[in-house]
């Protein structure tokens, strides 16, 4: 929670040290590091701690996970020289950041490697510092940026980002790779050596719905600003990227939700109660209408003063505009708290099904609807809300027997 609100500080100082069109361009960039980082190698942290709290594991399983980590880096290197000119066109025609964009790739591989091998290794405090002292650096940078810089462009600020997340983790890694951290497990030399080969064996399965996941959350600002065709417009999508950061703040609830929830749900499952898990989905379902009803009258309400108490009169939106965002982050939830039920039935394939159904209808609105924000606004509620009904049929069409035979 701490690193969560010190994200948002971060991003408020950035933002009321640029115009709205520049924090466009800022947060263009911001997105596709969330699609960079978490969509590409979140399944790698997993499959990483999975390995590491596995009695009797393989020989040299933070080594394959780095091996694959910095392959999938390579194949991102690809794919931003390959997307050079529509992402310097998303970045405001900087090319600075489109470099810092690729160091962004490598040094994500390191840190997401670096996170699951301390959670897999139980240093769950260690871990948890790392995440406060990147977030912390995130802010300190920033303001020596503001303060330093006059007139600082959205390239000095997308700098500190990448600086921070290099510091705050190299060091671990180092100490990981030269064994001064050590796991509570004892590898089995008997198994052999794990290659990079099964990781990504692994990984594979759950990576087409994280990118997915990240897509549909942060692919929006990115098409907001790309689709930008003024100057006006370019404010427009500034103001835009600043309320939907806002109203993502509620998603730092998915933790606990899923700790509270998901053992009642995937219990259910595996035990084959079918009236259970019926009642337990049905309450599930109300008490996300209950907080979309919620998300509507906050954002309604308040969420234009909010937006220029924290990020400056400049970001302010109509009430309706914040109101469907505040909706779109509530079936979003939704939609996590679903798919991680199937992640627990080893029904991984299944997640990608429930993520890509809500990009789909999300693409098809962003098409159909003409004006610049409302298309990404109804594309992001209408998206996850088709994600979480598909995702909520199919774990409501496991069956016990099918569940089992996956899991043996």
């Amino acid at each position: 929670m701490a690193s969560g609100l010190l994200i948002n500080v971060y991003l408020a100082i950035v933002a009321r040290n640029l115009t709205a069109a520049e924090y466009a361009y800022f947060g263009a960039f911001w997105s596709l590091a969330q699609v960079a980082g978490f969509g590409m190698f979140l399944s790698i942290e997993q499959e990483t701690a999975r390995l590491l709290q596995t009695p009797g594991r393989p020989l040299g399983v933070l080594k394959a996970a780095l091996i694959t980590a910095a392959a999938m880096a390579v194949a991102q290197l690809a794919v931003v020289a390959l997307g050079w000119p529509l992402l310097s066109e998303a970045f405001g025609g900087q090319a600075v950041t489109v470099v810092a964009m690729g160091v962004l790739c490598l040094v994500s591989a390191g840190q997401f490697v670096v996170r699951g091998a301390l959670i897999g290794m139980d240093r769950l405090g260690r871990h948890a510092a790392i995440m406060v002292l990147d977030s912390a650096l995130r802010v300190g940078l920033a303001a020596l940026v503001a303060t330093l810089i006059t007139d600082a462009g959205s390239p000095a600020f997308v700098w500190t980002l990448v600086i921070a997340i290099g510091l705050a983790h190299a060091p671990q890694l180092v100490s990981l790779l030269m064994r001064r951290t050590r796991a509570t497990t004892e590898p089995d030399p008997g198994a052999g050596w794990l290659g990079p080969r099964a990781v990504w064996g692994a990984v594979a399965p759950l990576l087409l719905g994280s990118l997915c996941a990240q897509v549909l959350l942060n692919g929006l600002p990115v098409l907001v600003t790309v689709l930008a065709s003024s100057e006006i417009d370019a404010t427009r999508a500034g103001q835009f990227v600043a309320v939907f950061t806002l109203t993502r703040v509620p998603l730092f609830l998915v933790v606990p939700l899923q700790s509270a929830l998901l053992p009642l749900l995937t219990g259910a499952l595996h035990a084959g109660d079918r009236a259970t898990l019926h009642k337990l989905m049905r309450y599930l379902a109300l008490g996300l209408l209950v907080l979309a009803g919620l998300a509507f009258g906050l954002g309604y309400l308040a969420g234009p003063w909010l937006a220029g108490l924290v990020f400056g009169p400049s970001y302010v939106l109509p009430s309706a505009h914040v109101a469907l965002l505040a909706v779109g982050v509530a079936f979003y939830i939704g939609l996590v708290l679903v798919t991680q039920v199937l992640v627990a039935s080893v029904r991984h394939r299944l997640v990608a099904w429930s993520w890509l159904s809500g990009m789909v209808v999300g693409g098809v609105v962003l098409a159909l609807v003409q004006d610049l924000l409302l298309r990404a606004e109804l594309a992001f509620l209408l998206g996850s809300a088709a994600g979480w009904l598909v995702g909520t049929a199919l774990v409501l069409s496991e069956r016990r027997e099918r569940v089992l035979q996956s899991v043996a």
